[in-house]
């Protein structure tokens, strides 16, 4: 009696990248704290929250997606080395360059102290642009502007910016 070798495989070819994108993002979604967590803020669907018109026992607004990065990028920036209990080398000491010149040296120290950071926290952007300049007002008060450009590395792609003022 002869066996039949013949088989019908269906579902065999891998997954586009695409579709591996939208799977990933349907289950993996991030949810965090609004920055700053005190003061006017909106959450996720875009009404002012805070503690002046927060519901009574709510304290803290939440945010998800590219609004929770940003948060996160800025309180990256704005946040001192040794701040954070948990994690001292959390954050970007750009204070100590408020009153150096901005030459080429100093730029490329907090370049470079900026963008291994950025690579060690944020795994899910990609830096396209950093800029650091101060323009005459900003001189006068003592601030750097760090302005930067990203792409997130998910399923959308998307470039977006973030500037902070050191000061």
């Amino acid at each position: 009696m002869a066996t039949t070798t013949t088989h019908t495989t269906y579902g065999a070819e891998t997954p586009s990248l695409e579709i591996k994108r939208s799977i990933i993002s349907q289950t993996s979604r991030r949810r965090g704290f609004v920055y700053p967590l005190i003061g006017k803020s909106s959450n996720v669907t875009g009404m002012a929250t805070g503690l002046q018109n927060a519901p009574q026992g709510a304290y803290f607004t939440g945010t998800q997606g590219l609004s929770l990065i940003k948060n996160n990028l800025r309180q990256l920036l704005l946040c001192e080395k040794g701040e954070r209990i948990m994690l001292p080398d959390y954050g970007l000491s750009l204070k100590k360059y408020i009153f150096e010149p901005l030459d080429e040296t100093t730029y490329f120290l907090m370049r470079t102290d900026i963008l291994r950071t950025i690579d060690k926290y944020f795994k899910s952007v990609n830096v396209i642009k950093l800029a650091i300049y101060a323009d005459e007002l900003q001189r006068e008060r003592n601030e750097i502007l760090v302005s930067l450009t990203l792409q997130l590395l998910d399923e959308s792609l998307e470039i977006f910016n973030v500037e902070v003022t050191i000061g």
